[in-house]
């Protein structure tokens, strides 16, 4: 038997039988055929009853007309929603073109992943209501006049034409302007634009505003750390952990003019006022110069200029670092050390005192200029290579114990050293000498 295939094309039906097409008319259809088309196909049906070409034709029509019918339920025309998304009004009609006016939005078919654009720009804190309304917070946006009003969700978008206005500020309305910013550190006399690790510091702005008090300003202070606070004195923490140190660390503060005019809300920003704080780990990074420079005074080896590398030649008007040369030089003279007997420790904590002095020891002979103070204890062994006196002979070893008092100061946001006092016992076992010694 031929076979028989139906086709549906753009609503008729054709098909092949032995390889040829032929158009068909679904059985049941005949009665929407004009009379003389229908008595056509009648005639040639009567001629071929029977035959296999009349048995493949009947087949196929039947089939044809289950097609049409499939073809009807499940066609191409696209199924209407039935919450159709919409846009239908916007409340206020006018906003700033800073942005930040809350508006309401009006429609249909809003769902919970629906985003706003207002003149192009995209809104913030959209928040949906319900299908039929939503919240949002316009941009900022940089040309004022009509925009459309477009939300889009679940692949779609509505617009409403020329919804919104954007009003821009008066130009005669200047921003705030951030004259200064300085720091207040937790130690009397801290100098400003000094931290150290894990410090809580105060910022203090001067800011003004030809039109509005200082006091009405909106402040907003960012950067790393902690800040309690949002007017123009702030408290800030300064992070526990910053590598290396020091290191500069900058905060900013923003400041905001709120003011209407003509029924719209504006703001004013100020330019960004940038303040870049040192922040040390003055404990650890003093200490470190402390034990640096005591261990160089151990090796015998090393030359005056390289033991004092981390001394001020200014503090105290160099006093200090003229005495510690004297000092190196007269060891260099009178002993060699053995530097494998050396042995440091750190006694914090460190102690600070900006812009003062301290009192080595308690000894009222011993006041130190300086913005803080160190002590170690250390253990020395020694050979004397001068005759000093009966006790102390060439070829003689002795024993030094005893506390170490580093002061330093703060110069160019450096730590730098000041002063060293050494107070000790000397014992010299071969002779049976105990001795203080101090220099």
């Amino acid at each position: 038997m031929p076979a028989a295939t139906p086709l549906i094309s753009s609503g008729a039906c054709h098909g092949t039988i032995g390889g040829m097409r032929r158009d068909l008319i679904p059985l049941g259809a005949r009665a929407q055929i004009p009379a003389q088309a229908q008595s056509g196909y009648d005639a040639a049906d009567s001629m071929n009853v029977g035959t296999p070409r009349s048995r493949s034709i009947r087949r196929l029509s039947a089939l044809c007309a289950v097609s049409l019918v499939m073809a009807a339920a499940c066609g191409d025309s696209p199924a209407v929603p039935s919450n159709p998304l919409r846009v239908t009004s916007i409340s206020p009609t006018l906003g700033s073109t800073t942005g930040g006016t809350p508006v309401n939005i009006s429609g249909s078919g809003f769902a919970s992943d629906a985003t706003v654009t207002i003149g192009g720009v995209e809104a913030t804190s959209v928040a949906v209501q319900g299908p039929g309304g939503l919240t949002a917070i316009t941009g900022a946006r940089s040309t004022a006049g009509a925009s459309d009003v477009t939300v889009t969700t679940g692949g779609r978008s509505a617009t409403l034409t020329a919804g919104f206005t954007f009003v821009g500020p008066p130009a005669t309305n200047q921003p705030p302007v951030i004259a200064s910013i300085r720091s207040i550190g937790s130690r009397p006399n801290q100098p400003s634009a000094f931290a150290d690790i894990d410090e809580t510091i105060t910022l203090v702005a001067t800011v003004t505003d030809n039109e509005t008090p200082a006091g009405s300003l909106t402040y907003a202070w960012s950067g790393p750390g902690t800040f309690t606070g949002t007017g123009a004195t702030t408290v800030w923490r300064v992070p526990a952990s910053i590598t290396p140190t020091p290191s500069p660390v900058v905060v900013t503060l923003d400041v905001t003019e709120p003011f209407t005019e003509g029924g719209v809300s504006h703001t004013n920003r100020s330019a960004p006022g940038l303040f870049t704080v040192q922040v040390h780990d003055s404990q650890k990074e003093i200490l470190e110069l402390g034990e640096d420079f005591l261990t160089l005074f151990t090796r015998s080896e090393v030359p005056v200029g390289d033991v004092l590398r981390n001394f001020s030649p200014t503090c105290d008007q160099g006093a200090g670092r003229r005495n510690e040369a004297g000092d190196v030089e007269r060891a260099r003279r009178e002993h060699v050390q053995d530097f494998s007997k050396f042995r440091i420790a750190r006694l914090p904590p460190v102690t600070f005192n900006f812009g003062g002095a301290c009192l080595a020891f308690g000894n009222p002979t011993r006041v130190r200029r300086s913005d803080a103070c160190s002590l170690f204890s250390v253990h020395w062994e020694i050979t004397y290579i001068q005759n000093l006196d009966a006790n102390r002979r060439i070829g003689t070893r002795a024993v030094t114990d005893g506390r170490d008092h580093v002061t330093a100061v703060l110069e160019n946001n450096q730590w730098r050293l000041c002063h060293s006092d050494f107070v000790g016992t000397e014992v010299i076992g071969s002779r049976g000498i105990v001795r203080q010694v101090q220099w």
